[in-house]
Protein backbone atom coordinates (compact mmCIF):
# COMPACT_ATOMS: atom_id res chain seq x y z
CA UNK A 1 0.00 0.00 0.00
CA UNK A 2 1.44 3.40 -1.03
CA UNK A 3 1.84 5.65 2.02
CA UNK A 4 -0.22 8.83 2.00
CA UNK A 5 1.69 11.72 3.67
CA UNK A 6 -0.58 14.61 2.78
CA UNK A 7 -1.04 17.18 5.55
CA UNK A 8 -3.79 19.81 5.52
CA UNK A 9 -2.82 22.99 7.47
CA UNK A 10 -5.69 25.31 8.43
CA UNK A 11 -4.96 28.75 9.97
CA UNK A 12 -6.15 32.31 9.41
CA UNK A 13 -2.59 33.61 9.93
CA UNK A 14 -0.60 33.59 6.68
CA UNK A 15 2.66 33.47 8.61
CA UNK A 16 1.73 30.12 10.14
CA UNK A 17 0.78 28.75 6.73
CA UNK A 18 4.09 29.93 5.25
CA UNK A 19 6.04 28.36 8.10
CA UNK A 20 4.29 25.02 7.68
CA UNK A 21 4.83 25.13 3.93
CA UNK A 22 8.58 25.41 4.63
CA UNK A 23 8.89 22.88 7.48
CA UNK A 24 6.61 19.99 6.58
CA UNK A 25 8.11 19.09 3.18
CA UNK A 26 11.35 18.45 5.05
CA UNK A 27 9.47 15.63 6.83
CA UNK A 28 8.46 14.14 3.48
CA UNK A 29 4.96 15.60 3.62
CA UNK A 30 2.82 17.03 0.84
CA UNK A 31 1.28 20.23 2.24
CA UNK A 32 -2.27 21.51 1.59
CA UNK A 33 -3.08 25.04 2.91
CA UNK A 34 -6.38 26.69 3.86
CA UNK A 35 -7.06 30.04 5.61
CA UNK A 36 -10.54 29.19 6.89
CA UNK A 37 -12.60 26.19 7.93
CA UNK A 38 -14.86 26.29 4.90
CA UNK A 39 -11.96 26.06 2.42
CA UNK A 40 -10.31 23.41 4.60
CA UNK A 41 -13.42 21.21 4.52
CA UNK A 42 -13.54 21.40 0.72
CA UNK A 43 -9.86 20.43 0.44
CA UNK A 44 -10.29 17.58 2.91
CA UNK A 45 -13.23 16.12 1.01
CA UNK A 46 -11.29 16.34 -2.25
CA UNK A 47 -7.86 15.06 -1.06
CA UNK A 48 -8.59 12.98 2.05
CA UNK A 49 -5.27 13.78 3.80
CA UNK A 50 -4.42 11.50 6.76
CA UNK A 51 -3.38 14.49 8.98
CA UNK A 52 -5.01 17.85 9.60
CA UNK A 53 -3.24 20.64 11.57
CA UNK A 54 -5.79 23.29 12.49
CA UNK A 55 -6.29 26.43 14.56
CA UNK A 56 -9.39 26.67 16.78
CA UNK A 57 -10.27 30.31 16.17
CA UNK A 58 -11.09 30.84 12.47
CA UNK A 59 -13.66 32.73 10.41
CA UNK A 60 -16.70 31.03 8.81
CA UNK A 61 -16.14 27.57 10.42
CA UNK A 62 -14.27 27.35 13.71
CA UNK A 63 -11.78 24.62 14.57
CA UNK A 64 -14.10 22.49 16.76
CA UNK A 65 -16.79 22.46 14.08
CA UNK A 66 -14.19 21.51 11.47
CA UNK A 67 -12.95 18.66 13.68
CA UNK A 68 -16.47 17.30 14.02
CA UNK A 69 -17.02 17.42 10.24
CA UNK A 70 -13.67 15.76 9.46
CA UNK A 71 -14.16 12.95 12.01
CA UNK A 72 -17.65 12.31 10.68
CA UNK A 73 -16.31 12.06 7.11
CA UNK A 74 -13.19 10.05 8.03
CA UNK A 75 -12.90 8.71 11.61
CA UNK A 76 -9.28 7.59 10.97
CA UNK A 77 -8.05 11.11 10.13
CA UNK A 78 -5.54 12.42 12.68
CA UNK A 79 -5.82 16.02 13.95
CA UNK A 80 -3.25 18.28 15.64
CA UNK A 81 -4.46 21.50 17.30
CA UNK A 82 -2.31 24.70 17.16
CA UNK A 83 -3.77 27.81 18.67
CA UNK A 84 -2.80 31.00 20.45
CA UNK A 85 -6.21 31.37 22.16
CA UNK A 86 -6.36 28.20 24.17
CA UNK A 87 -8.28 27.46 27.32
CA UNK A 88 -8.80 24.24 29.27
CA UNK A 89 -12.37 23.78 28.15
CA UNK A 90 -11.56 24.00 24.41
CA UNK A 91 -8.58 21.64 24.84
CA UNK A 92 -10.70 19.02 26.58
CA UNK A 93 -13.40 19.34 23.96
CA UNK A 94 -10.89 18.99 21.11
CA UNK A 95 -9.45 15.80 22.65
CA UNK A 96 -12.93 14.40 23.13
CA UNK A 97 -13.60 15.01 19.46
CA UNK A 98 -10.54 12.94 18.58
CA UNK A 99 -7.61 15.35 18.33
CA UNK A 100 -4.21 13.63 18.42
CA UNK A 101 -2.39 16.43 20.28
CA UNK A 102 -2.62 20.07 21.31
CA UNK A 103 0.06 22.83 20.73
CA UNK A 104 0.09 26.42 21.87
CA UNK A 105 1.50 29.19 19.72
CA UNK A 106 4.38 29.81 19.54
CA UNK A 107 5.22 26.09 19.30
CA UNK A 108 8.43 24.13 19.12
CA UNK A 109 9.04 23.02 15.54
CA UNK A 110 11.05 19.96 16.56
CA UNK A 111 8.31 18.75 18.91
CA UNK A 112 5.70 19.48 16.25
CA UNK A 113 7.71 17.49 13.71
CA UNK A 114 7.87 14.48 16.03
CA UNK A 115 4.11 14.59 16.60
CA UNK A 116 3.46 14.94 12.86
CA UNK A 117 5.50 11.81 12.19
CA UNK A 118 3.78 9.95 15.04
CA UNK A 119 0.34 10.98 13.81
CA UNK A 120 1.12 9.91 10.23
CA UNK A 121 2.58 6.59 11.51
CA UNK A 122 -0.49 5.91 13.62
CA UNK A 123 -2.73 6.66 10.66
CA UNK A 124 -0.65 4.28 8.52
CA UNK A 125 -0.80 1.49 11.10
CA UNK A 126 -4.53 1.92 11.67
CA UNK A 127 -5.14 1.99 7.91
CA UNK A 128 -3.07 -1.15 7.39
CA UNK A 129 -4.84 -2.84 10.28
CA UNK A 130 -8.22 -1.95 8.84
CA UNK A 131 -7.12 -3.12 5.39
CA UNK A 132 -5.90 -6.39 6.87
CA UNK A 133 -9.10 -6.81 8.87
CA UNK A 134 -11.12 -6.08 5.76
CA UNK A 135 -9.10 -8.61 3.75
CA UNK A 136 -9.41 -11.13 6.58
CA UNK A 137 -13.14 -10.51 6.78
CA UNK A 138 -13.44 -11.02 3.04
CA UNK A 139 -11.48 -14.24 3.30
CA UNK A 140 -13.60 -15.41 6.20
CA UNK A 141 -16.74 -14.57 4.28
CA UNK A 142 -15.41 -16.39 1.21
CA UNK A 143 -14.39 -19.44 3.28
CA UNK A 144 -17.69 -19.37 5.12
CA UNK A 145 -19.59 -19.19 1.85
CA UNK A 146 -17.47 -22.03 0.46
CA UNK A 147 -18.04 -24.07 3.63
CA UNK A 148 -21.79 -23.45 3.49
CA UNK A 149 -21.80 -24.48 -0.16
CA UNK A 150 -19.67 -27.52 0.62
CA UNK A 151 -22.03 -28.49 3.44
CA UNK A 152 -25.02 -27.96 1.16
CA UNK A 153 -23.48 -30.18 -1.50
CA UNK A 154 -22.43 -32.76 1.08
CA UNK A 155 -25.95 -32.80 2.52
CA UNK A 156 -27.38 -33.10 -1.01
CA UNK A 157 -25.03 -36.00 -1.78
CA UNK A 158 -25.73 -37.51 1.66
CA UNK A 159 -29.45 -37.49 0.96
CA UNK A 160 -29.15 -38.52 -2.69
CA UNK A 161 -27.47 -41.78 -1.67
CA UNK A 162 -30.26 -44.35 -1.72
CA UNK A 163 -28.57 -46.54 0.89
CA UNK A 164 -29.14 -45.84 4.57
CA UNK A 165 -26.41 -43.65 6.10
CA UNK A 166 -26.40 -42.74 9.77
CA UNK A 167 -23.81 -41.60 12.29
CA UNK A 168 -24.14 -43.14 15.75
CA UNK A 169 -22.42 -42.35 19.02
CA UNK A 170 -21.02 -44.82 21.55
CA UNK A 171 -24.50 -45.53 22.94
CA UNK A 172 -25.71 -46.48 19.42
CA UNK A 173 -27.82 -43.31 19.34
CA UNK A 174 -28.36 -41.81 15.88
CA UNK A 175 -26.92 -38.27 15.64
CA UNK A 176 -27.11 -37.81 11.85
CA UNK A 177 -29.30 -39.61 9.29
CA UNK A 178 -30.06 -39.35 5.59
CA UNK A 179 -33.24 -39.89 3.58
CA UNK A 180 -32.15 -43.46 2.87
CA UNK A 181 -32.45 -44.20 6.59
CA UNK A 182 -35.96 -42.76 6.47
CA UNK A 183 -36.84 -45.05 3.56
CA UNK A 184 -35.50 -48.07 5.45
CA UNK A 185 -37.13 -47.31 8.79
CA UNK A 186 -40.27 -45.46 7.67
CA UNK A 187 -39.43 -42.73 10.21
CA UNK A 188 -38.70 -39.06 9.29
CA UNK A 189 -35.08 -37.96 9.60
CA UNK A 190 -35.79 -35.48 12.38
CA UNK A 191 -37.53 -38.22 14.39
CA UNK A 192 -34.67 -40.70 13.89
CA UNK A 193 -32.21 -38.36 15.60
CA UNK A 194 -31.75 -39.38 19.23
CA UNK A 195 -33.07 -42.92 18.77
CA UNK A 196 -31.22 -46.26 18.85
CA UNK A 197 -30.07 -47.52 15.45
CA UNK A 198 -30.75 -51.19 16.18
CA UNK A 199 -34.35 -50.42 17.14
CA UNK A 200 -35.19 -48.02 14.31
CA UNK A 201 -33.26 -49.67 11.47
CA UNK A 202 -33.51 -53.36 12.41
CA UNK A 203 -36.55 -53.56 14.69
CA UNK A 204 -34.59 -55.08 17.58
CA UNK A 205 -34.56 -54.34 21.27
CA UNK A 206 -30.86 -54.99 21.72
CA UNK A 207 -27.62 -54.63 19.75
CA UNK A 208 -27.61 -56.87 16.67
CA UNK A 209 -25.56 -60.06 16.76
CA UNK A 210 -22.32 -59.59 14.80
CA UNK A 211 -22.84 -55.81 14.69
CA UNK A 212 -19.92 -54.16 12.80
CA UNK A 213 -20.56 -50.90 14.69
CA UNK A 214 -19.69 -52.62 17.97
CA UNK A 215 -16.52 -53.97 16.36
CA UNK A 216 -15.67 -50.50 15.01
CA UNK A 217 -15.86 -48.94 18.49
CA UNK A 218 -13.82 -51.80 19.97
CA UNK A 219 -11.02 -51.92 17.37
CA UNK A 220 -11.10 -48.48 15.72
CA UNK A 221 -11.12 -50.18 12.32
CA UNK A 222 -13.78 -50.41 9.61
CA UNK A 223 -15.86 -53.59 9.71
CA UNK A 224 -18.65 -55.18 7.66
CA UNK A 225 -21.16 -57.98 8.08
CA UNK A 226 -24.29 -59.41 6.46
CA UNK A 227 -27.49 -59.20 8.48
CA UNK A 228 -31.16 -60.08 8.11
CA UNK A 229 -33.95 -57.56 8.70
CA UNK A 230 -37.45 -58.88 9.34
CA UNK A 231 -40.26 -57.01 7.58
CA UNK A 232 -43.65 -56.45 9.22
CA UNK A 233 -45.15 -59.16 6.97
CA UNK A 234 -42.65 -61.72 8.29
CA UNK A 235 -40.45 -61.77 5.18
CA UNK A 236 -36.75 -60.94 5.35
CA UNK A 237 -34.43 -58.50 3.67
CA UNK A 238 -30.72 -59.14 3.36
CA UNK A 239 -28.64 -56.17 4.48
CA UNK A 240 -24.93 -55.49 4.06
CA UNK A 241 -23.84 -53.34 7.00
CA UNK A 242 -20.50 -51.50 7.21
CA UNK A 243 -19.15 -49.32 10.01
CA UNK A 244 -16.48 -46.63 9.63
CA UNK A 245 -15.16 -45.27 12.99
CA UNK A 246 -14.52 -41.54 13.49
CA UNK A 247 -12.15 -40.42 16.24
CA UNK A 248 -10.42 -37.30 17.46
CA UNK A 249 -6.70 -37.28 16.64
CA UNK A 250 -4.97 -39.91 18.73
CA UNK A 251 -8.16 -40.86 20.57
CA UNK A 252 -10.63 -43.75 20.54
CA UNK A 253 -13.62 -43.65 18.20
CA UNK A 254 -16.43 -41.41 19.40
CA UNK A 255 -18.76 -42.01 16.45
CA UNK A 256 -19.22 -44.56 13.69
CA UNK A 257 -20.64 -43.94 10.23
CA UNK A 258 -23.06 -46.79 9.54
CA UNK A 259 -23.71 -47.70 5.89
CA UNK A 260 -26.61 -50.10 5.32
CA UNK A 261 -27.18 -51.50 1.83
CA UNK A 262 -30.19 -53.60 0.93
CA UNK A 263 -28.78 -56.52 -1.08
CA UNK A 264 -31.98 -58.60 -1.15
CA UNK A 265 -32.38 -58.22 -4.90
CA UNK A 266 -28.73 -59.11 -5.45
CA UNK A 267 -29.08 -62.18 -3.23
CA UNK A 268 -32.19 -63.31 -5.09
CA UNK A 269 -30.46 -62.75 -8.42
CA UNK A 270 -27.46 -64.72 -7.20
CA UNK A 271 -29.73 -67.53 -6.07
CA UNK A 272 -31.54 -67.47 -9.40
CA UNK A 273 -28.16 -67.65 -11.16
CA UNK A 274 -27.10 -70.41 -8.80
CA UNK A 275 -30.26 -72.36 -9.59
CA UNK A 276 -29.64 -71.83 -13.31
CA UNK A 277 -26.14 -73.16 -12.81
CA UNK A 278 -27.61 -76.14 -11.00
CA UNK A 279 -29.83 -76.84 -13.98
CA UNK A 280 -26.80 -76.59 -16.22
CA UNK A 281 -25.09 -79.09 -13.94
CA UNK A 282 -28.10 -81.37 -14.29
CA UNK A 283 -27.74 -81.19 -18.05
CA UNK A 284 -24.01 -81.84 -17.96
CA UNK A 285 -24.39 -84.77 -15.58
CA UNK A 286 -27.43 -86.35 -17.20
CA UNK A 287 -25.10 -88.53 -19.24
CA UNK A 288 -23.41 -89.69 -16.05
CA UNK A 289 -26.73 -90.59 -14.44
CA UNK A 290 -27.75 -92.42 -17.58
CA UNK A 291 -24.48 -94.30 -17.39
CA UNK A 292 -25.18 -95.32 -13.78
CA UNK A 293 -28.68 -96.55 -14.62
CA UNK A 294 -27.34 -98.24 -17.75
CA UNK A 295 -24.78 -100.14 -15.68
CA UNK A 296 -27.44 -101.36 -13.24
CA UNK A 297 -29.78 -102.40 -16.05
CA UNK A 298 -26.95 -104.13 -17.93
CA UNK A 299 -26.09 -106.19 -14.82
CA UNK A 300 -29.76 -107.03 -14.28
CA UNK A 301 -30.21 -108.05 -17.93
CA UNK A 302 -27.04 -110.11 -17.98
CA UNK A 303 -27.99 -111.91 -14.78
CA UNK A 304 -31.45 -112.74 -16.11
CA UNK A 305 -30.06 -114.07 -19.39
CA UNK A 306 -27.58 -116.25 -17.49
CA UNK A 307 -30.38 -117.75 -15.41
CA UNK A 308 -32.44 -118.50 -18.51
CA UNK A 309 -29.55 -120.28 -20.24
CA UNK A 310 -27.89 -121.97 -17.21
CA UNK A 311 -27.58 -125.69 -18.13
CA UNK A 312 -27.04 -127.28 -14.70
CA UNK A 313 -28.50 -127.05 -11.20
CA UNK A 314 -29.92 -123.54 -10.96
CA UNK A 315 -30.72 -123.38 -7.23
CA UNK A 316 -27.47 -121.92 -5.89
CA UNK A 317 -26.77 -119.84 -9.01
CA UNK A 318 -30.31 -118.50 -9.01
CA UNK A 319 -29.99 -117.21 -5.45
CA UNK A 320 -26.69 -115.43 -6.14
CA UNK A 321 -27.86 -113.83 -9.37
CA UNK A 322 -31.26 -112.90 -7.90
CA UNK A 323 -29.42 -111.07 -5.07
CA UNK A 324 -27.35 -109.24 -7.69
CA UNK A 325 -30.54 -108.28 -9.55
CA UNK A 326 -32.20 -107.10 -6.32
CA UNK A 327 -29.23 -104.93 -5.27
CA UNK A 328 -29.04 -103.24 -8.66
CA UNK A 329 -32.80 -102.71 -8.84
CA UNK A 330 -32.60 -100.97 -5.45
CA UNK A 331 -29.65 -98.85 -6.61
CA UNK A 332 -31.47 -97.81 -9.77
CA UNK A 333 -34.68 -97.12 -7.83
CA UNK A 334 -32.78 -94.97 -5.29
CA UNK A 335 -31.18 -92.92 -8.09
CA UNK A 336 -34.57 -92.40 -9.77
CA UNK A 337 -36.29 -91.38 -6.51
CA UNK A 338 -33.62 -88.81 -5.63
CA UNK A 339 -33.78 -87.40 -9.15
CA UNK A 340 -37.57 -87.10 -8.79
CA UNK A 341 -37.23 -85.32 -5.43
CA UNK A 342 -34.64 -82.94 -6.81
CA UNK A 343 -36.45 -82.19 -10.08
CA UNK A 344 -39.98 -81.79 -8.68
CA UNK A 345 -39.82 -80.70 -5.02
CA UNK A 346 -43.13 -79.92 -3.38
CA UNK A 347 -43.71 -76.72 -1.43
CA UNK A 348 -43.54 -77.21 2.33
CA UNK A 349 -46.79 -77.31 4.30
CA UNK A 350 -45.83 -74.84 7.01
CA UNK A 351 -47.34 -74.85 10.45
CA UNK A 352 -46.24 -74.18 14.05
CA UNK A 353 -44.03 -77.03 15.24
CA UNK A 354 -41.31 -78.02 17.66
CA UNK A 355 -38.09 -78.62 15.69
CA UNK A 356 -36.87 -81.13 18.29
CA UNK A 357 -39.73 -83.49 17.38
CA UNK A 358 -38.32 -83.91 13.83
CA UNK A 359 -34.85 -84.35 15.31
CA UNK A 360 -36.09 -87.08 17.67
CA UNK A 361 -37.97 -88.93 14.90
CA UNK A 362 -34.89 -88.87 12.66
CA UNK A 363 -32.74 -90.26 15.49
CA UNK A 364 -35.31 -92.98 16.17
CA UNK A 365 -35.35 -94.08 12.51
CA UNK A 366 -31.55 -94.24 12.46
CA UNK A 367 -31.16 -96.02 15.78
CA UNK A 368 -30.09 -99.22 14.01
CA UNK A 369 -27.52 -97.36 11.89
CA UNK A 370 -26.07 -95.73 14.99
CA UNK A 371 -25.73 -99.09 16.75
CA UNK A 372 -24.30 -100.85 13.70
CA UNK A 373 -21.57 -98.23 13.21
CA UNK A 374 -20.77 -97.67 16.89
CA UNK A 375 -22.03 -94.08 16.91
CA UNK A 376 -23.08 -92.38 20.15
CA UNK A 377 -25.67 -89.58 19.87
CA UNK A 378 -25.70 -86.71 22.40
CA UNK A 379 -28.80 -84.50 22.34
CA UNK A 380 -28.62 -81.03 23.93
CA UNK A 381 -31.90 -79.09 23.66
CA UNK A 382 -32.34 -75.69 25.33
CA UNK A 383 -35.48 -75.48 27.48
CA UNK A 384 -38.59 -73.65 26.25
CA UNK A 385 -37.44 -73.39 22.63
CA UNK A 386 -39.71 -71.18 20.49
CA UNK A 387 -41.73 -72.99 17.85
CA UNK A 388 -41.01 -72.51 14.16
CA UNK A 389 -43.11 -72.51 11.00
CA UNK A 390 -42.16 -75.83 9.43
CA UNK A 391 -43.10 -78.95 7.52
CA UNK A 392 -42.30 -81.85 9.85
CA UNK A 393 -41.93 -84.38 7.02
CA UNK A 394 -39.46 -82.26 5.05
CA UNK A 395 -37.46 -81.34 8.15
CA UNK A 396 -37.28 -85.00 9.13
CA UNK A 397 -35.72 -85.69 5.72
CA UNK A 398 -33.30 -82.80 6.26
CA UNK A 399 -32.09 -84.22 9.57
CA UNK A 400 -32.04 -87.82 8.23
CA UNK A 401 -29.73 -86.77 5.40
CA UNK A 402 -27.42 -84.79 7.68
CA UNK A 403 -27.26 -87.56 10.30
CA UNK A 404 -26.62 -90.25 7.66
CA UNK A 405 -23.76 -88.17 6.26
CA UNK A 406 -22.33 -87.93 9.77
CA UNK A 407 -22.59 -91.72 10.29
CA UNK A 408 -20.90 -92.43 6.94
CA UNK A 409 -18.06 -90.07 7.90
CA UNK A 410 -17.25 -92.18 11.00
CA UNK A 411 -16.26 -95.64 9.73
CA UNK A 412 -14.83 -96.59 13.12
CA UNK A 413 -17.56 -95.04 15.23
CA UNK A 414 -17.65 -91.71 17.03
CA UNK A 415 -20.01 -89.15 18.51
CA UNK A 416 -22.75 -87.04 16.98
CA UNK A 417 -23.79 -84.03 19.08
CA UNK A 418 -27.15 -82.45 18.30
CA UNK A 419 -27.72 -79.04 19.83
CA UNK A 420 -30.88 -76.90 19.53
CA UNK A 421 -30.84 -73.36 21.02
CA UNK A 422 -32.59 -70.01 20.64
CA UNK A 423 -30.65 -67.06 19.17
CA UNK A 424 -32.65 -63.98 20.25
CA UNK A 425 -34.61 -62.34 18.91
CA UNK A 426 -35.45 -64.35 15.80
CA UNK A 427 -33.59 -67.60 15.22
CA UNK A 428 -33.85 -71.21 16.36
CA UNK A 429 -30.40 -72.71 15.69
CA UNK A 430 -29.82 -76.45 15.21
CA UNK A 431 -26.24 -77.77 15.15
CA UNK A 432 -25.22 -81.31 14.15
CA UNK A 433 -21.54 -82.03 14.93
CA UNK A 434 -19.69 -85.26 14.24
CA UNK A 435 -16.20 -86.50 15.07
CA UNK A 436 -15.66 -88.02 11.61
CA UNK A 437 -13.00 -87.62 8.98
CA UNK A 438 -14.10 -84.10 8.00
CA UNK A 439 -14.32 -82.52 4.56
CA UNK A 440 -11.46 -81.01 2.59
CA UNK A 441 -11.61 -77.31 1.75
CA UNK A 442 -11.64 -78.21 -1.92
CA UNK A 443 -14.79 -80.30 -1.48
CA UNK A 444 -16.40 -78.04 1.13
CA UNK A 445 -17.21 -75.42 -1.49
CA UNK A 446 -19.10 -77.93 -3.65
CA UNK A 447 -21.01 -80.14 -1.21
CA UNK A 448 -24.37 -78.49 -2.01
CA UNK A 449 -23.90 -78.81 -5.78
CA UNK A 450 -26.21 -81.37 -7.44
CA UNK A 451 -24.54 -84.71 -8.22
CA UNK A 452 -21.37 -83.85 -6.36
CA UNK A 453 -20.37 -86.79 -4.15
CA UNK A 454 -17.24 -88.41 -2.75
CA UNK A 455 -18.98 -91.71 -1.99
CA UNK A 456 -18.63 -94.59 -4.43
CA UNK A 457 -22.37 -95.33 -4.64
CA UNK A 458 -23.71 -91.87 -3.76
CA UNK A 459 -25.88 -89.81 -6.12
CA UNK A 460 -24.77 -86.38 -4.86
CA UNK A 461 -28.37 -85.15 -4.50
CA UNK A 462 -28.93 -85.51 -0.75
CA UNK A 463 -27.33 -82.24 0.42
CA UNK A 464 -28.75 -80.33 -2.56
CA UNK A 465 -32.24 -81.40 -1.48
CA UNK A 466 -31.43 -80.51 2.16
CA UNK A 467 -30.30 -77.04 1.10
CA UNK A 468 -33.48 -76.54 -0.95
CA UNK A 469 -35.75 -77.62 1.94
CA UNK A 470 -34.01 -75.25 4.37
CA UNK A 471 -34.36 -72.31 1.95
CA UNK A 472 -38.05 -73.17 1.47
CA UNK A 473 -38.40 -72.70 5.24
CA UNK A 474 -36.78 -69.22 4.95
CA UNK A 475 -33.81 -70.59 6.84
CA UNK A 476 -30.04 -70.72 6.41
CA UNK A 477 -27.67 -73.68 6.21
CA UNK A 478 -23.93 -73.40 6.92
CA UNK A 479 -21.14 -75.94 7.21
CA UNK A 480 -17.73 -75.90 8.93
CA UNK A 481 -15.24 -78.74 8.73
CA UNK A 482 -11.62 -79.68 9.27
CA UNK A 483 -10.08 -82.84 7.91
CA UNK A 484 -9.54 -85.35 10.69
CA UNK A 485 -11.51 -83.29 13.24
CA UNK A 486 -15.14 -83.59 12.15
CA UNK A 487 -17.89 -81.49 10.61
CA UNK A 488 -20.54 -79.10 11.92
CA UNK A 489 -23.77 -78.39 10.00
CA UNK A 490 -25.78 -75.45 11.37
CA UNK A 491 -29.39 -74.79 10.39
CA UNK A 492 -31.15 -71.51 11.26
CA UNK A 493 -34.96 -71.36 11.30
CA UNK A 494 -37.01 -68.18 11.89
CA UNK A 495 -38.61 -68.39 15.33
CA UNK A 496 -42.38 -68.05 15.52
CA UNK A 497 -43.72 -65.43 17.94
CA UNK A 498 -46.49 -66.41 20.38
CA UNK A 499 -48.82 -64.07 18.48
CA UNK A 500 -48.15 -65.93 15.22
CA UNK A 501 -48.76 -69.28 16.89
CA UNK A 502 -52.03 -68.03 18.36
CA UNK A 503 -53.12 -66.66 14.99
CA UNK A 504 -52.13 -69.87 13.19
CA UNK A 505 -49.76 -68.14 10.79
CA UNK A 506 -48.40 -70.66 8.29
Amino acid sequence: MEENKKVLVVDDEQGVLDLMAEVLPGLGCEVLLARDGEKALQLFQAERPPLVITDLKMPKIDGLTLIRAIKEASPRAEILIITGHANLESAIQAVRLGAFDYFLKPFNLEALGRRVNQALERHRLVSEKEALLKELDQRVQARTAALVESQRRLRAVFNEIRDSLVIVDQTFTIVVANEGATALSGTPVETLIGRKCYRELFGREEICEGCPILEGFATGRAASSSMLRRNPDGSYRYMEVSGYPRAEEGGRPTEVIEHIRDVTKKIHQARHLHNAEKLAVVGRLAAGVTHELGNALAIIGGSAQFLLRYPGDRRQASREFLEIILRNVEAADNTIRELMNFARPRDPLLGPMDVTESLDRACLLLRGEFAQHGVEVVQQYAPALPRIQGDSEQLQKVFLNLLLNAVQAMEEGGTITIRAVFDPPEWVRVELMDTGRGISQEHLERIFDPFFTTRERGTGLGLSIVHRHVEAHRGRLTVESQEGRGTRFTVFFPATTPEQVQAGVG
